[in-house]
């Protein structure tokens, strides 16, 4: 359940409709999942940053709340800081991750594990590559995308690359918001694994992802249940 409600987040930082001026815009969403409904926002910060908070309460079996701040500099996302808090049953887990830039470093915990990784340029948070992915697509012409994107991640004290296929081939996708033609994008994982993590971005919404399929333990599929735009 725990890489599960991790997905949950990843979903939530495609909410925001961009176009191809502005920047990400300042939102709330609900989701609905097999867990309880979730709640995010994107906020801009008075510094310039902005601040992408989660709050999944699933009762008495799960309570979750995450939070990551970043700086977005022509079109690149600059992680600074990430914070974790999870409760399943009566199990807790917590993390946290702190990006210094100029020292070129992280210094995270883990639950009851510490420590400081090092960070070479464009390394991406926890939760950065899924939006880093979007606003790729989205600078991009249809006619540019490419079959594959790599990024470098920090996951759980140590930098992993993070890949994904892309089919070229649209498919119409039906959701509660209405039907649309997605890019379906594959997360790539070790030959042999049973994993699979797909997501469908739609150039109408600005490639915004209208639908996660997850299978690890279980298969799930994620849907936004509303969106606003906050002033």
């Amino acid at each position: 359940m725990n890489k599960l409600l991790k997905l949950l987040l990843t979903f939530i930082l495609f909410s925001g409709h961009l176009t191809a001026t502005d920047d990400i815009k300042p939102s709330r969403a609900i989701l609905e999942s097999n867990v309880g409904e979730m709640e995010v926002e994107m906020r801009l910060m008075d510094d310039g940053s902005w601040k992408l908070t989660s709050l999944l309460d699933g009762g008495s079996i799960v309570k979750r709340e995450e939070s990551e701040t970043f700086e977005l500099i022509n079109n690149q996302i600059k992680p600074l800081t990430y914070r974790f808090n999870q409760r399943i049953l009566f199990r807790r887990y917590k993390a946290s991750a702190d990006f210094d830039w100029d020292k070129n470093e992280v210094t995270y915990t883990e639950d009851k594990d510490n420590g400081i990784v090092g960070l070479s340029q464009d390394v991406l948070g926890p939760s950065s590559a899924s939006l880093q992915l979007r606003l790729d697509f989205r600078k991009l012409a249809e006619q540019e995308i490419p079959e594959e994107i790599t990024y470098d991640v920090y996951w759980k004290g140590t930098v992993k690359t993070r890949s994904y296929s892309v089919d070229l081939t649209k498919e119409l996708i039906e959701t509660p918001m209405g039907s649309y033609e997605a890019y379906k994008v594959s997360r790539k994982f070790d030959e042999g694994s049973e994993r699979s993590q797909i997501f469908w971005l739609a150039p109408e919404l600005d490639y915004s992802v209208i639908k996660i399929y997850d299978k690890n333990d279980r298969e799930i599929e994620i849907k936004i249940k509303n969106f606003e735009e906050l002033s």
